[in-house]
């Protein structure tokens, strides 16, 4: 019987082990403009995140210094990589922020911001330059266990995943418990007869 134990307990953590990986989360890993970027121009944006997302749901849009919020148009497909042309109303000379909310892969929203300068080159008059603005960006997940903060490749950015198990592990532990319980029903069945 400790034989029937030992391998249950084995396959168990097996189950978990596999499952493990499967509870990562998307997070924003890239983006252009970059945080804190002063840009003369802007005809695009795109933000990159560490996993595919899906392509409903997805909304990206740019606030202006003086609190205008102007929609973008999201380009399909949408991969790991969502973008949007960015029409010349939608920037104003100063801070403006691109509010991105994304659907991952697993259909949790994701939102969050990225504070960029505006800067348009002005005539040749004048050759003053702006100073560098350094803003941290804030990414909030939407989590019943609450958010957990972790850094990403860019020191600028903090990230917050979502926090929470998979599905999927509970689904592995079931079917490991089933196995479980038939096994033990099996080597019952086979000392009795």
């Amino acid at each position: 019987m400790p034989r029937v134990v030992l391998s249950l307990l084995a396959a168990l953590a097996a189950a978990l082990a596999v499952a493990a990986p499967a509870t990562a989360h998307t997070a924003l890993v890239g983006s252009d403009p970059e945080e804190g970027a002063t840009v003369s121009e802007l005809a695009e944006v795109s933000l990159e995140f560490t996993e595919e997302l899906l392509e409903i749901g997805n909304e990206l849009a740019i606030v202006a210094p003086d609190g205008t919020r102007t929609a973008l148009v999201v380009d399909e497909p949408v991969t790991e990589t969502i973008s949007a042309a960015v029409p010349d109303e939608a920037l104003a000379a100063g801070e403006n922020t691109l509010v991105f909310r994304v659907v991952a892969s697993d259909g949790h929203p994701i939102e969050g911001e990225v504070t960029f300068t505006y800067a348009p080159e002005e005539p040749a008059a004048s050759s003053t330059a702006s100073p560098e603005t350094s803003v941290s960006v804030t990414i909030t997940a939407t989590a019943e266990a609450g958010p957990a903060i972790t850094t990403s490749p860019d020191p600028h950015v903090t990230v917050y995943e979502e926090v929470g198990p998979n599905p999927a592990v509970y689904v592995i532990i079931g079917a490991v418990a089933a196995a479980a319980v038939a096994l033990t029903i099996a080597l019952r069945r086979g000392r009795e007869d």
